[in-house]
């Protein structure tokens, strides 16, 4: 990718590289495991292991880590990992912190596999997940691959909404079915979901300097899918950490007016897009995605609430009102319905809570009125 400051730290660390599920080159891996790393020295080690101890034993997997310059000894970790797994590996380094879309951007350019499983480096695959992901390639050989994940206490997520996929022994082949079942989960995550790697073509990369980045990529990955397979069974162990970025942006007492105008404005074209797609399959598809921004805009407004204030913009109603007025007229641009039709839906489908709180949000942010008694100014 042009512009893309990387470099190889160490030697790729060759392993037994078995033959491509696609059939097309007994060198090239049908899947690449891809690895974001910055300042994770703590974690990263567990990650890599619980991917080294599976790719061990499969042939044709790739594990490819990109360290956007980190400060802590994360990549001397990484490189110390890889020197004694015997697997193929590869280990490359920003020259300076680039940020993550980019260092997913540099990941997606490094790998060879016909598909792209990112997985952050706090995170871990759990047993079995690529032994599982290769049945199911080598059986349906579809688009996209969905996953659940556990979290703390062992609690599982669903990241899809609707059935499996398999139950006939096909994948299914119905991208409004896909969207409308993702959006509807509301996991717009890049890790929960692994990727033919021809579905990002030229085009769609992750954004550079941005936050948020899944939301602003997901979406156009699955408008491109024609099949997929949801695995109702969880693969990933998501780390939650108070450095996250959901952690910081939902820290109380303090607005993060440029992170949240980064979540507001990544859906930007999706709508547009969506309509010229799939012309015939609107209603449920536009219900789920509108749900899904109603729903964050919700949350801006709840974290304008809890911070006191509007940081830049001063504190006061006024500058509250004004500042949830803005985020409303952002998000509501790239939802493919109002969020007052919305709001109806969810009452009049009996969803009580859900309607209110989108009701109060947008009272808050309801439009400036001219007044009629205003004094007009004089022509000149």
């Amino acid at each position: 990718m042009a512009g893309m400051n990387a470099g190889v730290a160490g030697d790729g660390h060759a392993g037994c590289v078995g033959a491509s599920v696609s059939g097309e080159s007994p060198d090239r891996p049908w899947l690449s495991i891809l690895v974001p790393v910055y300042n994770v020295r703590p974690f990263v080690e567990e990650c890599l292991a619980s991917i080294i101890a599976q790719i061990g034993g499969q042939g044709g997997v790739e594990l490819v880590i990109v360290d956007d310059c980190s400060t802590d000894g994360s990549a001397d970790l990484c490189r110390h990992v890889l020197n004694s797994c015997g697997i193929d590996s590869r280990l490359l380094q920003h020259h300076d912190n680039r940020g993550i879309g980019v260092t997913r951007n540099t990941l997606l350019e490094a790998a060879r596999g016909d598909y792209l499983w990112f997985v952050d480096s706090d995170d871990t695959l759990l047993p079995g997940a690529i032994t599982g992901l290769r049945d199911v390639v080598l059986a349906h050989g579809p688009d996209v691959v969905l996953c659940d994940y556990v979290r703390e206490k062992g609690r599982s997520f669903a990241t899809f909404c609707g059935r499996s996929g398999v139950e006939s022994g096909v994948p299914m082949q119905c991208t409004e079915t896909l969207i409308a079942g993702t959006f509807a989960r509301r996991r717009l995550h890049a890790w929960s979901k692994v990727w033919r790697r021809d579905l990002f073509g030229d085009a769609i990369r992750f954004p550079e300097g941005a936050r948020f980045e899944d939301v602003a990529t997901v979406p156009w990955l699955l408008l491109g899918a024609r099949s997929f397979v949801y695995m109702a069974q969880p693969w990933i162990y998501y780390r939650t950490r108070k450095t996250s970025i959901m952690a910081q942006l939902n820290c109380r007492g303090r607005f993060d007016r440029c992170g949240n105008d980064e979540l507001a404005v990544a859906l930007q074209g999706f709508s547009r897009a969506l309509a010229q797609r799939l012309p015939e399959a609107r209603s449920r598809v536009d219900s789920a995605v509108a749900e899904f921004w109603a729903r964050e805009f919700v949350k801006i407004v709840k974290r304008l609430a809890r911070s006191g204030g509007v940081g830049a913009q001063g504190k006061g109603w006024s500058a509250f009102q004004a500042e949830a007025r803005r985020y409303r007229e952002l998000m509501e641009a790239s939802s493919p319905q109002s969020f007052d039709a919305v709001m109806r839906d969810y009452l009049r489908k009996g969803r009580i809570v859900r309607g209110g709180a989108l009701a109060l949000s947008l009272a808050v942010a309801m439009p400036r009125r001219i007044s009629v008694n205003a004094e007009l100014s004089p022509e000149v």
